[in-house]
């Protein structure tokens, strides 16, 4: 019995057995045959490139990224990281009178908003478990630029780290004083680990279903049928049968001969389980970057308690990184002056916690009955309105009682109607 390895070189002109080496001449028009258990099919040359075409193993940070759960785990955390506010605050309040202040929440460069700097540094993060920038003296003043993550190779030894960058005008040794950073979670040494390569091998599965899938939904790349007959097909049948099934593919109608039958092969996409490989795979991306299953559109997640999905996801999967990224901004952005001065970043997460508008008026009632919040605090951070210009708006020791809009409205006097006589 010939080998699949002695079909080939016999489809090339020779073959080779115990018995010495045989010359075969090769059979014009016919196809050779190949190896039925490397995915091909006889004579469809194509049918391996298919596979070939499509990333079968995550190798790199970008491959791991063309999967759709890992896209979409890492771009909502990134994306939730950029839409919050960034603010500095010491122990008196808020404290933004100081130019760095703008630069890290509005302006880090003059091609990026803070939005659109803060998460991308956070993708990068999050996906490969590091993120650098480089504070640079522009023209107008301190520029942040986030340093492309297909440069960048980090060295981490015993208490120390370096990085080397190939910048477009050759490559050079950063120093940690000569750039910002932050890295997510790490083991017992410095290195952190890299999020895409503990999760490999989910990836490699799901880049592997992926391609599966594509196969199999391909009409015209999987079996849905054989032709068989009982009698020796002609040279010129076969040419005619392949014709014949060329044009059965583009949807036409083949014309058989010779006594040729077609069997359709038929296979139910539940029997093949390929929608619940898919929910499975998903939901085990999402398990590595603590997404909630409402949030990934599964259908036994708690998606009737949207609050309580999104406190999870705070918690989290946002809560851990904002925080890295506060205590490196204060720590390796601010003036010695200004940490003295109990200066400290902080990323506002109230925004994403009030829930929906009943809760968040609930809370606002709550916030100022308890004299936690003044009146233009609320006003201002919560529902975006206009200050009132009036001192007891800024105290939130203010009574609730006293008709301030009506002492306002008199010039200071009390309203005629809260007089006591």
């Amino acid at each position: 019995m010939l080998s699949p390895d002695d079909y080939r070189r016999a489809s090339e002109g020779r073959y080779s057995s115990h018995n010495g080496s045989t010359a075969i001449a090769p059979v014009p028009g016919r196809p050779a045959p190949s190896n039925v258990t490397d995915g091909r099919f006889f004579g469809d040359d194509t049918w391996t490139t298919l596979g070939a075409a499509l990333p079968v193993e995550a190798n790199t940070a970008e491959t791991a990224a063309r999967v759709a759960a890992v896209y979409f785990c890492v771009s909502i955390i990134a994306e939730a990281v950029g839409s919050l506010s960034l603010e500095f605050k010491d122990d008196n309040g808020p404290r933004n009178d100081f130019p760095l202040a703008d630069v890290l929440a509005y302006e880090p460069n003059h091609l990026q908003t803070g939005a659109e700097f803060w998460a991308a540094m956070a993708f990068a993060a999050v996906l490969r478990g590091e993120a650098f920038a480089e504070p640079v003296a522009g023209f107008d003043g301190l520029e942040i630029w986030a340093l492309n993550p297909l440069r960048v190779v980090s060295e981490w030894g015993e208490r120390s780290m370096t990085v080397n960058y190939a910048s477009e005008q050759g490559r050079r040794r950063l120093l940690p004083q000569q750039l910002f950073w932050f890295t997510g979670i790490a083991d017992g040494g410095l290195r952190p680990l890299v999020p895409w390569k503990q999760a490999k091998g989910s990836i490699d599965f799901q880049l592997a279903l992926e391609v599966g899938v594509r196969s199999f939904f391909r009409n015209d790349r999987r079996p849905s049928g054989i032709v068989t007959t009982e009698q020796k097909l002609t040279d010129e049948s076969a040419a005619r049968l392949k014709e014949g099934v060329e044009r059965w593919k583009r949807g036409g109608t083949p014309v058989f001969e010779q006594g040729v039958k077609y069997d359709a092969i038929a296979s139910k996409n539940t029997d093949a389980q390929v929608v619940e490989l898919i929910k499975q795979r998903t939901l085990e991306m999402a398990r590595y970057w603590r997404i909630p299953r409402s949030m990934i559109g599964d259908d036994d997640g708690n998606a009737g308690n949207n609050e309580q999905d999104t406190r999870s996801f705070v918690n989290w999967a946002l809560r851990p990184l904002t925080r890295r990224i506060e205590q490196a901004i204060t720590v390796r952005m601010l003036p010695p002056d200004l940490r003295a001065a109990g200066v400290r970043a902080k990323f506002n997460l109230d925004s994403m916690l009030r829930g929906d508008s009943a809760t968040q008026w609930k809370n606002a009632v709550l916030a100022r009955t308890a004299s936690i919040l003044s009146t233009n605090e609320l006003r201002t951070g919560w529902f975006g309105l206009a200050r009132i210009e009036e001192p007891w708006a800024d105290d939130p020791r203010t009574a609730l009682n006293s008709n301030r809009a009506a002492d306002t409205l008199t010039g200071g006097g009390t309203a005629p109607q809260d007089k006591v006589e």
